[in-house]
């Protein structure tokens, strides 16, 4: 009788790494398209933005519509982008406080006036967000990776 060995499982911890808040941080930065999740009445939406990040600090604007209403009543985010990076993904993901910009002097010295947007609507809303939580991922294909990164 003849049998096949089972192939080791696959744990979670083999395959994903938490990043640090500096590589966060790193990574937000490098990136330009982000998801804002939003919620109302009706629960979470979410919605594709381009942003920039300052200080720790991210920024956004947007057209008139539902997610600045979300935001006015419930300014409780999450911002998510994610990339691939030297053939692994990641992901980073920002909880935290959205707060409409209202001076013209904040809105220019954070740059985000000047923010290339993805539609051609006009987005004379500008908006920050204030981290309360930060938290990132890699995901590597290889589930020997940490092995042969341990022993190096």
């Amino acid at each position: 009788m003849s049998w096949t060995p089972r192939p080791r499982p696959i744990d979670a911890a083999d395959v994903v790494d938490a990043l640090d808040d500096t590589e966060c941080w790193r990574l937000l930065g490098a990136a330009t398209f982000g998801r804002l999740a939003v919620a109302d009445d009706d629960g979470a939406d979410i919605f594709p933005i381009n942003h920039l990040v300052q200080n720790h600090l991210v920024y956004f604007r947007s057209a008139p519509g539902t997610k600045i209403v979300s935001l006015t009543e419930r300014p409780g985010v999450a911002f998510e982008t994610d990339g691939t990076e030297n053939r692994q993904r990641w992901s980073v993901v920002l909880r935290g406080t959205a707060r409409r910009l209202d001076s013209d002097a904040e809105i220019e010295a954070s740059g985000v006036g000047a923010l290339h947007t993805s539609t051609r609507s006009t987005k004379w809303n500008y908006f920050v967000i204030t981290p309360r939580t930060l938290t990132g991922v890699r995901f590597t294909s290889d589930p020997d990776h940490r092995t042969r990164k341990d022993q190096s």
